[in-house]
């Protein structure tokens, strides 16, 4: 049987203001669900025990109602201030009793889930793996937009029924981490959710972090056992690092291993708006009746383009029947990133310094103009009222799209192409995001209908 431990603790700020609101997890509205709670309902199957449930004294009412009322029973440890992930598992390891072989399993408590059954189908295939002495962790595909507490590289491809080996990981507050997309090797971002032998755990700590395990395992011999569950000793508990799992254990541990939890999934489908917001045959519609020259824009752009055998193959995963603004965009992000001439035809380029970066006119055409724009971090490109029909393509960093429902991420050597939805390019990084922006020379008009949009 596998131990479940949630990590639903609370920052000082969720602490200073418990009495108006309650941190993320524990969220709820009127027939929904807090993340908390869908987090439960995942572990009521046979395979898991009892959870014990990590959080601050402050929130104790909020977690006793939430489990209450999925009637889910469980055992709480609360933290006598802010959370310390590091600190807080360690106490909960202590506080199971369980024999050196127990399995424990570490999830944080905001972890949401595709379909039901998926956590249970992640963990059984790293069950063996964290019987033979593997922390095992559970991840996600990069392309996905989630809250990670690191990155993966993996020592070979990804394994279908099994934990794959972990080459490295990186805590997100790693020197080195910005540098990971230039890796070759497999690569996940860390959901925060961990499978191993107590033993292999307890003598973790003992080894990287014997700072926090001894404070946490004296804050749980001392501490106050309440009806509501063992409030940890605060004084013992406040000598204990504040540090977080990820940077005491997981980033020093040289046994690592990670099964993909978000198997099959693809980000296009993920992100596909629904057949009725705009059909085939609307859209065929709509540019039929519109203005001759500018809904064909795109048929008059030069240039093929063939994929450089460098490349890896579904890096952008463009269909055979590529657009010719795709296309465009492609051959100058190539040129960009070789260090080619600037245009086909040599244009001149026009270059004006703007407060959120640089705009760079590349090509103008009769019914197209090219741009090679540059973000600076934690700036946002400033787009027309209309971007119907505009393509964009990554050269450098990533770009953060926002749309009335949806934010998402586009990587290097991936684009998107507007359906006049989108309402903000911004720069999270810490690099300059640098794109190549097609766009038809078009009226506002065509921005006032909807459309789909796709992600290469």
């Amino acid at each position: 049987m596998i131990y479940p431990i949630v990590l639903a603790g609370a920052t000082d700020a969720d602490i200073a203001n418990s009495a108006d609101m309650t941190p993320l997890h524990f969220e709820e509205a009127a027939g929904v669900d807090s993340r908390f709670q869908t987090l439960l309902s995942a572990l009521t199957v046979a395979e898991f025990h009892t959870p014990t449930v990590l959080t601050s004294s402050a929130f104790a009412e909020v977690t006793e109602r939430q489990m209450a009322a999925l009637n889910i029973p469980g055992r709480l440890l609360l933290e006598p201030g802010a959370t310390k992930s590091a600190a807080g598992t360690v106490a909960a390891l202590h506080s199971l009793g369980g024999s050196a072989d127990t399995l424990a399993l570490i999830l944080p408590a905001d972890q949401d889930f595709d379909y039901e059954g998926q956590l249970q189908e992640a963990v059984a295939k790293g069950v063996r793996a964290a019987q033979q002495g593997d922390i095992v962790m559970l991840g996600v595909q990069t392309d996905r937009a989630c809250r990670s507490r690191g990155y993966i590289e993996c020592a070979r491809s990804l394994a279908a029924d099994e934990a794959t080996p972990v080459s490295k990981f990186l805590d997100q507050r790693s020197p080195a981490f910005d540098g990971w997309r230039e890796q070759p090797a497999a690569k996940l971002w860390s959901t925060g959710i961990y499978l191993a032998r107590l033993d292999t755990l307890l003598a973790a700590y003992k080894k990287r972090a014997a700072r926090i395990l001894m404070p946490s395992k004296t804050a749980v011999t001392r501490g106050r056992l309440t009806e509501r569950g063992l409030t940890l000793d605060a004084e013992s508990y406040r000598r204990a690092r504040g540090s977080s799992f990820e940077s005491a254990i997981i980033s020093q541990h040289d046994r690592l291993s990670v099964v993909e939890l978000d198997t099959g999934w693809d980000e296009a489908a993920a992100w596909q708006v629904e057949p009725e917001v705009a059909s085939d045959a609307e859209w065929n519609a709509w540019l039929k009746g519109s203005v001759s020259g500018e809904a064909d824009w795109c048929k008059t752009l030069p240039h093929s383009r063939r994929v450089s055998a460098d490349r890896p193959a579904g890096t952008a995963c463009h269909s055979s029947r590529e657009s010719d603004a795709a296309t465009l965009a492609s051959w100058y992000a190539d040129q960009l990133l070789e260090g080619g001439t600037c245009g086909p035809n040599q244009t001149t380029a026009e270059s004006t310094a703007e407060s959120w970066g640089r705009s760079e006119i590349l090509e103008r055409g009769a019914h197209y103009i090219v741009k090679n724009l540059t973000v600076i971090p934690g700036q946002s490109l400033p787009l027309p009222a209309a971007t119907l029909g505009t393509h964009w393509r990554v050269v450098e960093g990533a770009a953060m799209i926002s749309s009335q429902e949806r934010v998402q991420m586009v990587w290097r050597d991936q684009s998107l192409t507007s359906g006049g939805e989108i309402q903000q390019i911004d720069n999270i990084g810490i690099r300059p995001l640098q794109l190549i922006e097609v766009a038809p020379a078009r009226s506002i008009r065509m921005a006032k209908r909807r459309v789909l949009s796709g992600v290469a």
